[in-house]
């Protein structure tokens, strides 16, 4: 596959751009890695799981201590309660516990179980091999471009 740009489609006057924007582009973009995402969880036996869980184990994957509720809503992006029902799920599968925060007894911590953490390092490596494959369709050096312009741009919305 061609590493170079499509050309636009001309457009005709008096009609709309249909060039996707960034933010569809993105969507896409990652509507393609839960596509993959999905079957692998059926393939790997995780059968239990959904591509949506990813939001409280990628939160909690730097946390390994654990971290309340509220920090990893904060952390993913939602709500408080969307992020309790991914937990509560979570837990019942046994990927994540709870337990009493050290700083607070009344405050609780959700951190990853052995069998969490052994999902998480498998997780990682499946991903790792999506991206090593959408590098060698658009070369690594564009990755990594891509990469750190999303790293930037995420650290300045934290």
């Amino acid at each position: 596959m061609s590493s170079a740009n499509p050309a636009p489609s001309p457009r005709r006057r008096g009609q709309p751009d249909a060039t996707p924007l960034l933010g569809a582009l993105l969507r896409l973009a990652h509507q393609a890695m839960s596509q993959e995402l999905a079957r692998w969880l059926v393939e790997s036996g995780y059968v239990d799981l959904q591509p949506a869980h990813s939001a409280a184990i990628q939160a909690l994957w730097t946390e390994p201590g654990g971290a309340r509720l509220t920090t990893l809503a904060r952390k993913a992006r939602m709500t408080k309660q969307s992020m309790g029902a991914l937990v509560e799920h979570l837990g019942r599968a046994g990927y994540v516990e709870r337990v009493e925060d050290p700083e607070d007894r009344r405050a609780s911590l959700v951190r990853l179980t052995a069998r969490g953490q052994a999902y998480t390092r498998e997780v990682r490596a499946f991903v790792r091999r999506v991206e090593a494959d959408w590098a060698k369709r658009v070369g690594a050096q564009r990755m990594r471009d891509l990469r750190e312009t999303l790293a930037l741009l995420v650290a300045e919305q934290a």
